[in-house]
């Protein structure tokens, strides 16, 4: 029964065409000319009479089966569904039953749909690092109708594109349809294709999905070959499908006579399916049973075919025998599932990513993860190369990097710096590049630079080898040097390194002037707030002010040379100049010159160019130039972490799910905002017993307030994944779906917001604190309670419709603010709250409100949202003073 490898019969060999008298009954078939009855065999051998059914007749080629003539299937299940089960839905999958109830109408729907969502959620708990992208693909392997990919479509915004793959073309056309109608056509595609062969890309999607679909396989491991060759390095296989048992009190001509029955013609029980998907090359392949749900879809099938038989208008007509077919053959499928001639479940795994390290690691490399492969280790699938490793010997040029395989997606250097690598060639060829060990880098070259920085300040250097004076000694000698204090240090460029730097600086001397340069474009405004530095808008302007000049950017073709002889020229005689980015940065020729002249007081160097200087350069035999070897990163620690760092970048890119330390303190600190949030509130008097909610983002959904208890006894373990509010997750979830930079949301009824949402004219912003929601502020009508999913698009509608939006101001009703962090929603709401209390107490007052000129409330509101003002930035951790959890 199981067919592990590929066959060796021939592509042309006739598929046998699998009817789907399992799923439902040929109920309608007459309508289609199909009247006649023969006599067939029920699976345990008794003979029965059904109608004939009509399949596609083939001469030895695919192009028939590829444009069949047979019934439209669909229509008939559909009609069936709607008609016997009384559902509607379009969605006739098997369903999923947890906390749906059997007694309502539709029920057989929602639990379909809930199988769809459990096997996306499932699907993207799998690839958390893409759970969120707007970027995200699938394939859907045998998508019928479409029924399924287009409830996700519209539930899941960030999902890019779906592809549907099917054998029949009126059911891509199906599909089509509908999502026109649904406007969702620019996001769904459609392939005429089989499971064997895809006709996609190779390594293209991030999921390769199947729901109910594979028992149609003809030969399932080069279906799952397929789908892994289409499947992204890192991507996933999920897909649910019934199949054999394992029950071993049964015979095997028992479980034959079932797959003849239903025209099975891979019949795998989990144990041989899962074996098959890891020959295919699939990695952590894992069974979830779920049989259980499948015996209660077929238990609410008998009861709704029972109903009509009792109820309907059926009597000894064609129709009212297909119906008591189906009556006994329903019956049967309960009793062999008790029996374990058949199972239903999911499937899911993983594909792997194979690596190479094309240089000598200075450690051994040390894998731990086995959905990582290195080259040498690459087992069935076939799938080439992912992630190639190098160092700084490894020149990549264009040629190279073309030359790569397609399937490279990652480029990891161990080096500081890019410019052994065609960067733009990588972007062209889709490569991403990464640079490994970079925080141990940053901490070693800083504690260099810091070092050296200050034995240049304290010309230190100049007095190796001078002995302290025997005789002559006093208070005066030898005091040219200058401390940190009294020193200013001007630093060409502002990335890890340089801010490390100023970090440290700014602990051993807060006062020390520093400056800096980088273009104008990429002035960095947080780190002169935060660090205290001054923007200086020319390297001359630098030189001229400095007591030392440092240059930390990185080599483009925009800095080579950029410290010149203007430059050097324009620097004072007591100044120093040390190198410690590359060494064409530097004008070799120019800085030669300037310490002929004595221009300037010293030159340390780190890098130097050419590299290695020849050794009858000026530059080794002037006093005050100090030539290092290129020794900033040059101890074990850097090299250990050059290797070390390999493995966690790769599981980071591709999801492999060493990770998880990074997300559990990503929740730990969205958990610790969220709760420091609600005791704050409560603090404040902005809560409401209870109710109220404040959520955040996470994975693929948001934490979000427990509902069931006071805010002031909140604490990070007591928020939920979803709220037991149902108006809570309307709100919540629409607005998150309205726009992907909102990252978190704060709803609250406070008492002066609430009075004026009741006002006809509204939110005024008329002072300062005001600016902050000036041009922000959308409306939004009340409904009643928010406990209709319906409402959702029209909140999220009335968020659009006000851009750059912060705050919702829900009429007769409360207000919701939102941004990209717990903080900055906290501290909108708080100001929100007191601006409207303002407004009320002028109001009280009789008095003519004077209204701030729309200039100035312009400037104050671009202001207000400067890095150094942007609300929380200032506040937040002063609060976070305030709250402590026992």
């Amino acid at each position: 029964m199981s067919s592990q490898n590929p066959p060796a019969s021939s592509p042309k060999e006739a598929p046998t065409l699998v009817a789907d008298i399992f799923h439902y009954s040929s109920y309608y078939w007459r309508e289609f000319g199909q009247d006649d009855t023969k006599d067939t065999t029920n699976d345990d051998g008794t003979p029965t009479k059904t109608l004939k059914y009509r399949a596609p007749s083939f001469g030895g080629s695919l192009d028939e089966y590829m444009n069949p003539k047979p019934v439209n299937n669909d229509r008939i299940k559909l009609k069936f569904y709607a008609h016997v089960l009384g559902d509607g839905s379009e969605n006739i999958h098997f369903g999923k039953w947890d906390g749906i109830d059997l007694e309502q109408p539709g029920a057989y729907g929602r639990a379909a749909d809930a199988m769809t969502r459990y096997m996306f959620q499932l699907s993207l708990n799998l690839l958390p690092h893409r759970a969120e992208a707007d970027d995200f693909r699938y394939i859907d392997l045998g998508s019928g109708s479409g029924a399924a990919a287009l409830q996700l479509l519209q539930e899941h915004k960030t999902i890019e594109n779906v592809t549907c793959l099917n054998l029949c073309h009126e059911q891509n056309d199906q599909a089509k349809d509908r999502a026109s109608a649904l406007g969702v056509s620019q996001r769904l595609e459609t392939i005429d294709a089989s499971f064997d062969d895809s006709n996609c890309d190779a390594n293209y999607f991030d999921l390769a999905f199947s729901q109910d679909a594979f028992v149609h396989s003809r030969n399932k491991f080069i279906s799952f070959s397929e789908a892994f060759r289409i499947t992204k390095p890192g991507g996933a296989l999920v897909f649910c499908d019934i199949m054999c048992g394992d029950n071993p009190d049964l015979t095997t001509q028992e479980f034959t006579q079932f797959a003849e029955n239903n025209r099975i013609n891979d019949w795998l029980n989990p144990s041989q399916t899962r074996k098959t998907c890891q020959t295919a090359g699939w990695k952590d392949v894992k069974f979830v049973d779920l049989t259980t749900d499948l015996r209660i879809s077929f238990q609410l099938m008998l009861k709704k075919v029972k109903f009509v038989l009792e109820h309907g208008e059926v009597g000894d007509n064609q129709q009212g025998v297909q119906l008591r077919n189906y009556h006994d053959s329903i019956c049967r499928r309960i009793t062999q599932i008790d029996r374990g001639v058949f199972k239903w479940g999911v499937i899911h795994a993983r594909k792997p990513v194979v690596m190479d390290i094309v240089c000598k690691p200075p450690v051994p490399f040390n894998k731990t993860n086995h959905l990582l492969l290195t080259r040498n280790e690459e087992t069935g699938g076939g799938q080439g190369l992912n992630v190639v490793v190098i160092d700084i010997l490894n020149k990549m040029t264009e040629e190279k990097i073309s030359a790569l395989p397609k399937s490279v997606d990652l480029m990891i250097t161990m080096s500081a710096g890019l410019d052994h690598i065609d960067t733009r060639a990588c972007a062209a060829n889709g490569i991403i590049v990464k640079q490994s060990g970079r925080d141990a880098i940053t901490s070693h070259v800083v504690q260099y630079v810091l070092g050296f920085l200050i034995v240049g300040l304290r010309d230190a250097l100049n007095q190796l080898g001078v002995p302290f004076p025997s005789s002559g000694w006093n208070l005066n000698w030898n005091c040219d040097g200058k401390p940190l204090t009294k020193s200013t240090i001007a630093i060409v460029g502002m990335g890890l390194i340089a801010k490390g730097l100023i970090s440290e600086i700014r602990k051993l001397a807060p006062d020390t002037r520093i400056v800096y340069h980088v273009p104008a474009n990429m002035r960095d405004f947080d780190a002169e707030s935060n660090f205290n530095v001054e923007y200086v808008s020319s390297v001359k302007g630098l030189a001229a002010i400095c007591d030392i000049l440092l240059p930390l950017c990185p080599l483009t073709k925009h800095t080579e040379h950029l410290i010149n002889q203007e430059v050097f020229d324009a620097m004072q005689p007591h100044a120093g100049f040390m190198n410690m980015s590359r060494g064409k940065v530097v004008d070799t020729d120019a800085l030669t010159a300037t310490l002929k002249a004595k221009k300037i007081k010293y030159a340390i160097l780190d890098t130097t160019f050419p590299e290695p200087l020849p050794k009858e350069h000026e530059l080794w035999s002037m006093e005050q130039c100090f030539i290092l070897p290129h020794y900033a990163t040059n101890t074990m620690a850097v090299r250990e972490a050059l290797v070390g760092d390999i493995q966690p970048i790769i599981e980071d890119h591709f999801g492999l799910g060493h990770s998880d330390e990074r997300r559990k303190a990503e929740e730990k600190a969205i958990r610790h905002d969220l709760a420091v949030a609600h005791r704050l509130t409560a603090k404040y008097g902005m809560d409401m017993l209870v109710w109220n909610h404040i959520s955040a983002r996470f994975r693929t959904g948001c934490l979000i307030t427990p509902g069931r208890k006071m805010w002031s006894k909140i604490l990070p373990r007591d928020l939920v994944y979803s709220s037991s509010n149902v108006t809570a997750d309307v709100i919540h979830d629409a607005i998150y779906s309205s726009r992907r930079d909102i990252k978190a949301i704060i709803h609250l009824h406070t008492p002066a917001a609430t009075a004026v949402s009741c006002l006809e004219g509204g939110f005024q912003p008329v002072t300062q604190d005001g600016a902050y929601f000036y041009g922000k502020v959308a409306n939004y009508e009340w409904d009643g309670l928010s406990d209709d999913a319906s409402e959702g698009p029209l909140i999220a509608a009335a968020v659009k419709s006000v851009e750059g939006c912060n705050t919702l101001l829900m009429n007769n009703h409360g207000f919701v603010c939102f941004g990209s962090s717990v903080r900055e929603v906290w501290v909108l709401a708080y100001y929100f709250e007191r601006c409207c209390e303002v407004q009320l107490r002028l109001m009280q007052s009789g008095g003519k409100i004077r209204m701030p000129p729309k200039a100035v409330m312009q400037k104050a509101a671009e202001s207000s949202y400067l890095p150094e003002f942007a609300p929380g930035v200032q506040e937040w951790d002063a609060l976070c003073d305030e709250i402590t959890f026992d």
